[in-house]
Parts: C-alpha cells; sequence; structure tokens
C-alpha cells in the first residue's frame, strides 16, 4: 500500500516511477523525473513509537536506515503514510 502511495506521489509530481517485481530486491521503486536523474526508492510507511524507547517518547518517529548494500547501490529510504 505505501509503495502505491508513494508512487501516485511521484506521478502527481511528473516523474516517470517503475516498480520492481522481485521481492528480494533492495529497492521498491525507481523514479525519473523530466531530466532523465534516476533514483531507487526503498519505501517504508511511517510508523510511530507506542512506548517509551532509549531516548524516545511515544509518538515519535521510527526512522529506518538502509542496509551496506543499499548503501553502495545509492538507495534511498522513502517515507510514504499508508500501511
Amino acid at each position: 500500500c505505501s509503495e502505491l502511495i508513494a508512487a501516485k506521489e511521484f506521478l502527481n509530481k511528473g516523474y516517470y516511477v517503475a516498480k520492481s517485481l522481485d521481492p528480494q530486491c533492495p529497492f521498491d521503486l525507481i523514479v525519473v523525473n523530466e531530466k532523465g536523474k534516476t533514483r531507487l526508492l526503498d519505501v517504508k510507511s511511517i510508523s510511530y513509537r507506542k512506548t517509551k524507547s532509549y531516548n524516545c517518547k511515544p509518538g515519535d518517529t521510527i526512522n529506518r536506515s538502509v542496509s551496506k548494500r543499499q548503501k553502495s547501490m545509492g538507495i534511498k529510504i522513502y517515507y510514504a503514510e499508508g500501511n
């Protein structure tokens, strides 16, 4: 669901969007602007903490990080509202 929400956001901004079909692919979407600049995105749903954890309080956004493989490929995390 988050991937479709993100795809719609980028389509509305004028990007070309392609979705990965491989479930093991390190990225979910490829977005390309009108000048041909390409971005690889790993789409995540925005999640909020329910309990206190470390230095975080309930209601804080949970941040994700890219894996070493994703980092080496230039993949960025894109947060989308959705489940």
